[in-house]
């Protein structure tokens, strides 16, 4: 009697609607259902769009998704637990399901948000006069910011008369990241410019050192990341420093580096480009751009599973 109560009892458990917990999935950024509900707001939905990249991934190894549940945890709102609502799943399943997953992770760890800056110290302009004090390369590294920007192939001048006169403007657009470059500690940045229209790898950089010295150096930028390299070495993305004329910006940080990953065409604008009625789609449209260009700004922005930082199994 025993013995058959409990071979009926995964049938049992099922039927009255248990799961299995698998797995808890930590991300990099609110998986909400709602990212702009306070905490107040204690439903457990996972937002959609992490929900159809998972489901996407599943599909793409032959499991089925309507086999796992997703529900957001009570307290954190960057992890989702993974629940298994089919028992049946077998070994070689489960092992598929995890593989999913550490993929993921695994091309995190690989990936690199650090660049090394080499220095052509023969050619450096030293204020006082003397040699620089500097290595031939500094090693730092980048930050994305979550959110694109617009990039409008207008003057500054001329965007600032469009804000005077409260007029619109029309003009190609670039989808834009923005990183912030971190610099060793003994080092402070105090310019950096591009020096070819057409070779965002090339630069000029200006230093204040350690001994008071103002230092200007030419430079070559070699990012670590290989599929960022690549993005590089094909032109499809550009990183240029935000003050630099190529991005025809109003003052900026001297930290900022402008990503510019694409054009989504001519627009025509309101005059204050951050308030423009038509920003959530623009920015639709840069994700677009980011999504099809995939690692590693996939690991840094947008709603998808390469947001997943680590996995924790039951």
């Amino acid at each position: 009697m025993k013995t058959r109560y409990l071979l009926l009892l995964p049938l049992l458990l099922w039927l009255t609607g248990c799961k299995e917990d698998f797995a808890t999935l930590h991300f990099q950024d609110s998986v909400r259902s709602d990212p702009k509900a306070g905490p107040q707001f204690s439903d457990q939905l996972v937002h959609e769009a992490y929900k159809q990249s998972i489901y996407t991934a599943l599909s793409a190894q032959g499991l089925d998704p309507d086999a796992i549940a997703l529900e957001r945890d009570k307290e954190d709102d960057k992890v989702i637990h993974l629940r298994l609502v089919d028992y049946s799943l077998s070994p070689e399943q489960r092992g598929r399901l995890k593989a999913v997953f550490e993929q993921v992770t695994d091309a995190r760890k690989a990936s690199s948000m650090n660049l090394h800056l080499e220095l052509d110290n023969a050619r450096a302009s030293v204020n006082p006069s003397g040699p620089s004090g500097l290595p031939d390369s500094i090693d730092a590294t980048l930050k994305f910011d979550p959110a694109f920007e617009m990039l409008l192939d207008r003057s500054y001048d001329d965007s600032l008369r469009a804000i005077v006169n409260r007029s619109e403007i029309e003009g190609p657009v670039s989808c834009k990241i923005t990183a912030h470059l971190t610099m060793p500690t003994r080092l402070k940045l105090i310019g950096y410019e591009a020096l070819e229209q057409d070779n965002s790898e090339r630069g000029l950089i200006s230093l204040l050192t350690r001994s008071g010295s103002i230092a200007k150096v030419p430079l070559k930028v070699h990012f670590d990341d290989p599929d960022l390299n690549r993005h590089m070495q094909q032109k499809t993305i550009q990183a240029w420093p935000s003050s630099s004329k190529s991005t025809q910006p109003a003052p900026v940080p001297l930290d900022e580096f402008a990503i510019v990953i694409g054009s989504i065409g001519v627009q025509t604008l309101t005059s204050a480009l951050p308030f423009d009625t038509r920003k959530d789609e623009l920015q639709a449209l840069c994700d677009q751009k980011m999504q099809t260009l995939g690692r590693p700004f996939t690991f840094q922005m947008g709603r998808t599973l390469d947001r997943l930082t680590r996995v924790d199994y039951r």
